[in-house]
């Protein structure tokens, strides 16, 4: 019984030397994006229908038994920490469009670990719609499988024998990763870096002033001590980009 007593006292002290325990932590972004001329729209793409004014996204009114196919993409949105990006997420989704006649949205969004791979669109469903200001608003939840994530955690026990700075930075396991295989992200979809927003419908005739992301997700606090100095981006939103990774 002594030994079985010492075993433990010593299990958990070591347990206490490889990982530091804290409560789950939040990440939370919100992006807000202005249709207008003046405001930078990078990377934000809509249906040729549609043209850009000063007073948004407008398209004409169009006769009673015409309408037009409408849709727009957002930029890929960081969704986490650069060093644990969420396996879990709740998106909103916010469009303010000044209606002109008949108008029907729908709302999706996809996720990536990379920004260059990117799951299939998820459905948003309907949470309100303002007839008299047409504010469509728009939530999802989304979690991946732990089936999603055996190889991921197969490659990161790989990892851990090269003796890394710091064995919680998923961000320098992913560079170790497509270093080894470019191609790994290509169908492994482990966690939610990036996601993307995309509306889409018909319309006899709209005006879309603005559009908010909203994204919300908790994590375990569970992390391994830093056995040496770890990278200054350690407190950036996820930046992962194998194309142009910086440090």
């Amino acid at each position: 019984m002594r030994r079985l007593t010492k075993f433990v006292l010593l299990f958990g002290a070591l347990s206490l030397i490889t990982a530091t325990i804290q409560a789950q932590f939040f990440s939370s972004e919100s992006i807000k994006i202005n249709f207008a001329p003046t405001e930078s729209l990078d990377g934000v793409t809509w249906a040729p229908s549609i043209s850009l004014t000063e007073n948004g996204l407008f398209l004409e009114k169009l006769s009673q038994n015409i309408s037009a196919e409408v849709w727009v993409q957002t930029q890929p949105i960081s969704a986490g920490m650069s060093w644990r990006p969420p396996t879990s997420i709740t998106v909103k989704v916010e469009v303010e469009s000044g209606a002109e006649d008949f108008t029907y949205l729908r709302s999706y969004f996809r996720y990536s670990c990379d920004k260059a791979h990117w799951s299939t669109w998820y459905n948003l469903s309907s949470a309100k719609t303002k007839t008299d200001g047409m504010a469509f608003v728009y939530e999802g939840w989304l979690s991946v499988p732990n089936v999603a994530r055996e190889a991921y955690s197969a490659q990161a026990g790989e990892w851990w024998k090269t003796d890394p700075a710091w064995t919680s930075d998923e961000h320098e396991l992913c560079v170790w990763i497509v270093k080894r295989n470019p191609e790994f992200f290509a169908s492994e979809f482990p966690f939610i870096g990036y996601v993307q927003v995309r509306i889409e419908g018909e319309s006899r005739g709209m005006r879309l002033k603005s559009l908010r992301v909203s994204t919300n997700s908790a994590e375990s606090g569970l992390t391994s001590i830093k056995k040496r100095q770890v990278r200054s981006t350690i407190g950036e939103k996820w930046f992962f980009d194998p194309s142009k990774t910086k440090k």
